[in-house]
């Protein structure tokens, strides 16, 4: 017996081959009985199908619909009984003035192979003996119908396994986006899987329950899976370039873990851009005793070797300064340049004038007083809650107005600490005190009993203090502006000159006009009014003048041995900047660069030999390129650019325009030392933000995370794009590597028997390897 099923529930039609016996009139063999006597639908169920299946206006006997009205005789004259309506035959309907129908068969509109003929299901069957009831229930037609229907139920299953497949890959995503979420919102990765229950009954994501890998190592993989691949993309990038710098530092985190951060900066062939990336976070102390030069550079070294990126193009450093990076026997920038002498050691220019304002205040002993006197003002109240109720108490009531308790707390301000390792941080204490200077007298005259609020109030309660308060306040803000330029995503050699000198000019214009002095002595009366100690005399106002001097004067030397001592090489690099190249005219056009050339061909083409034909071959482009500079680039470059009206300089400008395509087949050397300035860092303020990010992932309830999973989750947070970017690249990329890592059954086996009572049985193996 063949049997082809067609179409769904209510339209499906069954033929059998024509060696068959038929339904009329014959004997259908051995049809196995015990299935066709099986009651497939519940009561409920077959009065559902007589209602979808017949008119309701007509008048319907069913053993189910009969003995819920109390029905037992038919209301015409019929050779039908009604006793035959019994749970035997659950499958018979009578229709009065009609005939007999199989509600299975009419559901599955079974058919005569042959003739087509519908007894039964299409056309009501008028032979009313107990004999056709019997025949039909044995034939092999109402045996396919039952066995359609039996399939149908089973094929909840069959739905269930074939939906799981078409939703899988979806649902991996949704699943790898959440992780996503997670990861670059620094939550917990625990709260994955209460993330995923959320979504599934709350937010009705019912795919969801199709996702079946919830062990902690299949979440855990997922994790990694997703840090790697946004690794992965990054380093595809560096390994296209032709040049890279480093920037590195030491972190400790909340486990006392001596952390080494990394960050990776270079041109992007891709974007045609200076990008700079987060590469690596590596426990120092694991496989060394100390954090000395030998064991940061091993690390180094070693991060390179698995990301696959050639030593030889690493040009560039930039390091916090310390000497066990910068140690000219046995620092980490030497034992790298055994690895690849071109590499360029750069002194981080943000620690450079962070040294030069600590200097400074060294140095001039009552700025070095007032500095302490902030830090003991800030302990003063910050370790006593008590205190600093008094304080902001105090602060609202010399507002004198009434606000609400969320209002007071935006009104009272908190003194900050003056810390030397954080930049700006003095700034920040001195713009505090200042703008609530009364309201700290105030309370420290309020606590008459403390013998350091006495002392301190003493020191404070001078016109001194105060003048160098507003002189700081004066010149603290344009370090604070510089620093912050420094720090800027990415920063060039070639702009640390100019902003040198303006905040140099800056600090001059402040000392010739005593601008902070002339301010004080405006405000001196208000002072006055509230402490009969502070009050303008000559012998103040000379000492205050005197330190001006000095301080501004101390600061601008400082900052001038700090970045005048750059290296040749550094200094060479200006002949980059076109708005110096002179006229062809000019009696200076054929010499300017010379040198500068000189001195870069040395550092690149050391040797001798081949280095010597290279070195030639520079000098060659660099002699056409004047001439270039001079006719072509010059006249097509930005006013704006040319007079640094804005953030991109000259220089910048002019190298963007060497790394052109074009222009590498013409001055290959030129274009090559561009890439390796380019991809100079001078900044190491992207290592600090990563020690930011660090501390912010590893907290005290998270103190545990190894430090794999740390770096990926670093990866994310940091290199990561938004989360609603990260679909279409790094969350698929992510989903195709974590299947592909191992073998994943993600649905039960196939069953290989075919027996219909197999069909039924659930799969007892786990859906997780």
């Amino acid at each position: 017996m063949v049997l082809v099923l067609v179409g769904g529930k209510s339209d499906c039609s069954t033929t059998l081959d024509s060696e068959s016996s038929l339904c009329s009139g014959s004997s259908y063999g051995n049809p196995a009985p015990s299935l066709n006597s099986t009651q497939l639908w519940s009561p409920e169920q077959c009065v559902k199908n007589i209602q979808d299946l017949f008119d309701s206006d007509k008048t319907i006997h069913s053993c189910y619909l009969c003995s819920k009205k109390g029905c037992t005789n038919t209301c015409t004259k019929s050779k039908f009984q009604h006793a035959w309506l019994s749970a035997k035959n659950w499958w018979l309907l009578y229709i009065e003035n009609e005939g007999m129908y199989c509600i299975v068969c009419k559901k599955h509109n079974m058919k005569h192979p042959n003739n087509q003929r519908e007894t039964f299901s299409g056309t009501p069957s008028v032979r009313f003996k107990v004999d056709a009831l019997n025949t039909h229930s044995k034939c092999k037609l109402h045996s396919a119908a039952i066995e359609s229907e039996m399939l149908q139920e089973v094929s909840y299953f069959h739905q269930e396994v074939t939906k799981k497949r078409e939703v899988e890959s979806s649902v991996l995503q949704m699943v790898f986006s959440s992780a996503y979420f997670l990861m670059k919102e620094f939550i917990a990765n625990k709260k994955l899987l209460p993330l995923l229950d959320f979504m599934q009954k709350t937010c009705d994501v019912e795919a969801l329950r199709y996702f079946n890998h919830r062990s902690a190592r299949c979440q855990m993989e997922i994790f990694s899976t997703i840090g790697q691949t946004v690794k992965k993309e990054i380093i595809k990038k560096a390994q296209k370039a032709q040049a890279f710098g480093l920037m590195t530092d030491e972190a400790t985190d909340i486990s006392v873990t001596e952390n080494l951060v990394t960050y990776i900066q270079f041109y992007c062939q891709d974007t045609g851009k200076v990008e700079t990336f987060f590469l690596s976070c590596q426990d120092v102390l694991k496989k060394h005793r100390s954090a000395n030069s030998e064991a940061i550079t091993s690390l180094i070294l070693e991060e390179l070797k698995n990301c696959e990126l050639d030593t030889k193009k690493l040009t560039g450093l930039v390091t916090d300064g310390a000497s066990v990076m910068v140690g000219k026997r046995s620092g980490v920038a030497t034992r790298l340049k055994e690895e690849n002498p071109l590499l360029i050691n750069i002194h981080c220019i943000c620690h450079r004038l962070a040294l030069s304002c600590t200097d400074t205040n060294e140095s001039i002993k009552y700025i070095k007083t007032v500095e302490t006197i902030l830090r003991q003002l800030w302990q003063f109240f910050e370790n006593s809650p008590k205190r600093m109720a008094a304080y902001l108490k105090v602060q609202t009531d010399m507002k004198n107005i009434m606000l609400g308790e969320e209002a007071k707390k935006s009104v009272g301000k908190r003194l900050k600490k003056a810390c030397r390792t954080r930049w700006l941080s003095f700034q920040a204490a001195v713009d505090a005190i200042v703008s609530d200077y009364e309201s700290v007298l105030q309370t420290l005259s309020q606590m008459d009993d403390d013998a350091t609020a006495c002392g301190l109030l003493k020191k404070m309660r001078s016109f001194q203090f105060l003048g160098a308060l507003y002189i700081l306040k004066d010149i603290l803000p344009i370090l604070a502006q510089l620093s912050k330029y420094f720090q800027k995503d990415v920063i060039s050699f070639s702009a640390i000159n100019p902003a040198v000198k303006m905040t140099k000019d800056k600090i001059k214009e402040i000392q010739e006009t005593e601008e902070p002095l002339e301010k004080l002595k405006v405000d001196a009366d208000s002072f006055t009014n509230m402490c009969g100690d502070i009050k303008w005399n000559v012998r103040d106002s000379e000492y205050l003048h005197k330190l001006l001097t000095n301080y501004t004067n101390a600061l601008i030397e400082n900052i001038d041995a700090r970045f005048n001592d750059s290296m040749k090489l550094l200094s060479a690099f200006q002949i980059l900047d076109p708005t110096l190249v002179p006229l062809p005219d000019d009696i200076g056009f054929k010499e300017y660069g010379k040198q500068a050339i000189l001195v870069i061909a040395k550092h690149f083409y050391p040797k001798e030999g081949k280095d010597e034909v290279e070195t030639d071959k520079l000098k060659i482009e660099w002699e056409k390129m004047k001439y270039y500079v001079a006719e072509v680039v010059l006249p097509n470059m930005p006013d704006e650019v040319k007079s640094n009206c804005t953030s991109t300089t000259p220089t910048d400008w002019f190298i963007d325009h060497l790394l052109k395509p074009q222009m590498k087949h013409f001055y290959p050397q030129l274009a090559y030392i561009a890439e390796v300035v380019s991809a100079l860092p001078v900044s190491n303020a992207w290592p600090e933000r990563g020690a930011s990010t660090l501390k912010t992932i590893k907290t005290k309830q998270r103190n545990r995370l190894s430090q794999s999973m740390l770096e990926c989750l670093m990866q994310v947070s940091i290199n990561g794009p938004p989360c609603e970017e990260a679909e279409d690249t790094i969350i698929k990329e992510s989903v195709n590597v974590w299947c592909a890592s191992r073998n994943r059954r993600r649905l039960p086996k196939k069953s290989s028997n075919d027996n219909l009572a197999h069909l039924t049985e659930p799969n007892s193996e786990s859906d997780v390897t």
